[in-house]
């Protein structure tokens, strides 16, 4: 029955993932951004698997570049709210639609560390990674929505259970709220 149970587990936590497989393997899930700020020639051409909030994407001639400040990533590969190591860039080839990788939203970036470049930010200068993306993909704040249901309330057993209208803990039941007898029924 354990085994059972364990198999079921790591099916559906499997079926869980934003990435394919494919693109899980290839990607070293340890190296983190901060280790490739600290030590760039080390990293590159290392594949990573990062993601966080989108803070602004460009078009430029041939490339698309798309500024991200880093967040852990959940179970599923999502960017989870949190505390940011730093930001990172992901220049693409060709065009992506700025609209679609707009400024707030979620992105996961399974890529290659191609360079570490300086920039600024105010009057700081910064080294950004830049990732060259092999897989890249957005997470909806609809899908991000968890919408909480009482299982005790709308279970199985419904209208049986343990709030439901019959049941003898509904406050309601079976003609009001029960409270004890006040004397004074205006003031409570």
């Amino acid at each position: 029955m354990r085994t059972l149970v364990l198999i079921l587990a790591v099916a559906v936590l499997a079926g869980c993932s934003v990435m394919p497989r494919g693109v899980l393997k290839a990607v070293d899930r340890d190296i983190t951004l901060d280790q490739v700020q600290a030590n760039p020639d080390r990293y590159l051409g290392s594949n990573v698997l990062w993601g966080g909030i989108i803070l602004g994407a460009e078009n430029l001639e041939d490339v698309t570049e798309i500024e991200v400040l880093e967040t852990k990533l959940g179970f599923d590969e999502r960017p989870a709210n949190g505390t940011s190591r730093g930001r990172f860039i992901i220049r693409a080839r060709g065009f992506l639609d700025t609209n679609i990788y707009s400024k707030d939203k979620r992105i996961t970036v399974a890529g290659t560390v191609r360079a570490v470049e300086r920039r600024r930010i105010g009057r700081m200068e910064y080294p950004y990674p830049v990732l060259e993306p092999i897989e890249v993909r957005i997470s909806d704040p609809v899908e991000d929505r968890y919408v909480y249901q009482d299982p005790f309330l709308y279970g199985p057993f419904y209208p049986y259970g343990p709030y439901g209208p019959f049941s003898p803990f509904n406050p309601y039941y079976p003609f009001g709220p029960r409270r004890p007898y006040n004397p004074y029924p205006f003031f409570p």
